[in-house]
């Protein structure tokens, strides 16, 4: 590959070597693919995963692998903003795959435009014991913005969606990044926690100049048992650790980047839905975090009566 290319994708790679070839393959059959950089990094993988990254690189010369010690998906895609040549960034999981006929258009737009970033809507891929669905759901669709091509700024993204939608989806592999973007703004992901998409994807879009917006389903999400959000076991003690640390943070993040602004109730009040949505679901206080909820927070930023319930739930249950 040359130095400089328009667009690097980076597919972190952990024990997925059933899913790999089919990712792979999919963004190989993409029109335009072989000027696109892919950087396959292997995040200490105990399967073949490794074996068939390095196949998939002798045999395409736009593949490349770096094979590391576990630190987890973050760490990982930090790596990939330091060694990717492209002037955009597509982080791709490795269990996931891409829709070639429309993401074409993501290729073009990497050479046309100065946006800061692309944003597009998600299909999902249903997997049950060895049979895979494909269902038309929405939840993955950035509802609140228009249903035509076109450019936001980044708040107004937030804001409509946050407003008029369902919310802000945090999910990094739904949109490419302008590398020079991400490095000018310090925009890493923070390492050794789950759900790390959650604390990044507001301080990119709220900092965002341009958003330019695709609503079609080019990046395809595959829900499976044993991925990091669908775990096989019942056991969530790392999963609410790791809410226990991102719900808060989110909340003196927005607290210090909107202060004084009114954009910053209206994105705690969502953020209190997701996070006591998932302290009932999940039922927080059987991990021990019962008082360290901040039930008074939670109160103050509900502002329709079931969300007020819910609190009154949590005082009840978490005490």
């Amino acid at each position: 590959m040359p130095d400089k290319t328009n667009l690097s994708i980076v597919v972190p790679v952990y024990n997925a070597e059933r899913y790999l070839p089919m990712c792979l393959d999919s963004l190989l059959a993409t029109e335009g693919i072989d000027e696109t950089e892919i950087i396959l990094i292997d995040d200490g993988s105990t399967d073949g995963s490794g074996a068939v990254a390095d196949r998939y690189a002798e045999e395409h010369s736009n593949i490349s692998v770096i094979h590391k010690e576990n630190e987890g998906a973050a760490a990982v895609r930090n790596l990939g903003i330091e060694k990717a040549c492209g002037e955009y960034i597509f982080f791709c999981d490795s269990d996931d795959e891409i829709v070639p006929e429309l993401f074409k258009k993501v290729i073009r737009l990497a050479s046309a435009s100065s946006c800061d970033v692309f944003l597009w809507d998600c299909g999902i891929m249903y997997e049950k014991k060895g049979l895979l669905s494909h269902k038309d759901d929405s939840y993955f669709s950035h509802c609140g913005l228009e249903r035509t091509e076109k450019t936001y700024t980044g708040r107004q993204v937030v804001e409509s969606l946050v407003r008029d939608g369902k919310g802000l989806l945090a999910s990094v592999c739904l949109g490419t990044y302008k590398r020079s973007y991400l490095l000018e703004n310090d925009l890493y992901f923070e390492k050794g926690t789950l759900y790390e998409d959650e604390l990044w994807i507001p301080r990119v879009f709220l900092g965002a100049k341009s958003v330019h917006y695709i609503p079609e389903k080019i990046y395809l999400y595959r829900i499976r048992q044993g991925s990091v959000t669908n775990p096989e076991t019942k056991d969530m003690k790392k999963n609410v650790d790791a809410m226990m640390h991102v719900y808060p943070a989110l909340y003196r993040y927005y607290g210090e980047a909107l202060s004084g602004d009114p954009l910053k109730d209206l994105m705690e009040e969502n953020l209190t839905k997701r996070y006591l949505h998932m302290i009932l679901k999940y039922r927080f206080w059987h991990y021990g975090y019962g008082k360290a909820i901040d039930k008074k927070l939670l109160w103050r930023t509900s502002k329709k009566l079931r969300h007020k319930l819910m609190v009154l739930a949590v005082y009840v249950f978490a005490h």
